[in-house]
């Protein structure tokens, strides 16, 4: 954070809240006098330093890459994503992350094992969170895969040509897959 801050925050709301995020109504001003009443603000109630709320993880299973197909209630449509969830209290990215692998996809990797991939803002605009994304590249399988959340369809796994292709024709549409994707595949030697 720097302390030439352009926006002047006049006023904050709780507009509602579960159990993971806080939406707030913010009325906020610029120098010039220019304002805006309840600019909406989601803000994950967990964070790591640096205001890491959540995670992905890219995972690795011979040489191939695991995405899950995921019915989006939002959007209403299905995407394919890399695994990924909210930090829980006192967790730190890394083991944040290795619990959503396993959760989500049954899948284990040591913690040797991960790449580090830095952290990305998922909507600036709106969410007051950084994603910190990771890549596991030995993964190996504890079972078979078992949807455990809403919409969680399948576990497929794609070549990097393939990932490239689904890339390319917009089939990956989610920020934090692309960007994990990108960034483990500009990494490699």
């Amino acid at each position: 954070m720097t302390d030439d801050v352009p926006i002047r925050l006049i006023q904050r709301k709780l507009g509602c809240a579960n159990r993971l995020i806080e939406v707030f109504l913010d009325d906020i001003e610029e120098p010039g006098g220019a304002s805006v009443s309840d600019f909406i603000v989601l803000a994950p109630r967990q964070k790591t330093r640096n205001l890491v709320t959540g995670v992905a993880i890219l995972p690795v299973l011979d040489g191939n890459f695991g995405l899950l197909r995921i019915y989006r209630h939002p959007i209403r449509d299905y995407t394919w994503e890399v695994p990924r969830g909210f930090v829980d209290a006192g967790e730190t990215a890394l083991a944040s992350a290795l619990r959503e692998l396993e959760e989500e996809t049954g899948l284990l990797c040591d913690s040797q094992h991960v790449t580090d991939l830095g952290t990305m803002l998922p909507e600036p605009g709106i969410i007051a969170g950084r994603t910190h994304l990771f890549a596991a590249t030995q993964c190996r399988r504890t079972g078979p895969f078992k949807p455990n959340e809403p919409g969680h369809k399948e576990l497929l796994f794609f070549s990097d040509d393939e990932i490239n292709d689904m890339a390319r024709q917009g089939i990956i549409e989610d920020a934090s897959t692309l960007v994990a994707c990108a960034r483990y595949f500009l990494a490699r030697p």
